[in-house]
Parts: structure tokens; sequence; C-alpha cells
């Protein structure tokens, strides 16, 4: 793989994967279009709702995203202690 600065790179098949997640990812983001991030009950209820009805949803989603953040970050920190711990020992 070539760098910027014309410089090669070989960070073996790990980074080769990791590079194609990363532009995968980028990809997808990129051709998201507004129109598929709702969904038509959503969608209506929005655009029949006024300000107050939004304002619930918006609070209705933040509380929904609580419980799957909180069991990522329990997860990442017990890997992260259960890693560093081991690290101790050597």
């Amino acid at each position: 793989m070539f760098r910027p600065g014309g410089e090669t790179f070989s960070g073996g098949p790990f980074a080769a994967a990791m590079l194609a997640a990363l532009v995968s990812v980028a990809l997808i983001l990129l051709s998201a279009s507004d129109a598929s991030a709702q969904c038509a009950l959503c969608r209506t209820a929005l655009e029949n709702g006024g300000e107050a009805t939004a304002r619930t949803m918006n609070l209705g989603i933040i509380v929904l995203l609580i419980p799957p953040v909180a069991i990522f970050c329990t997860i990442f920190a017990v890997a992260y202690r259960k890693g560093k711990g081991a690290d101790d020992d050597s």
C-alpha cells in the first residue's frame, strides 16, 4: 500500500482488513440519505405532531440509547481491566 509521502506500508493482513472496513463504513455513511433514517411510523408522527412531539421523540431515542451504551461500556471496561491485569503480571 502507498502512503501519501510515497513510502510503502506493509501492515499485513490485519491492516488491510482494517483499511477495507474503514473504507466500507465511510462509503455507507456517505451514501446514507435522510429518507432512510426514519421509519414510516416515526415520520408520520413527526409530520402530524408539533414541537412537543418532536421533543418527546428525541427524548425517547435518548432513553432507548442508554442501555446499549451502558452494556457496551461495561463490557469494554471489564475487557480493559482484564487485559491490563494480564500485562501487569508479566
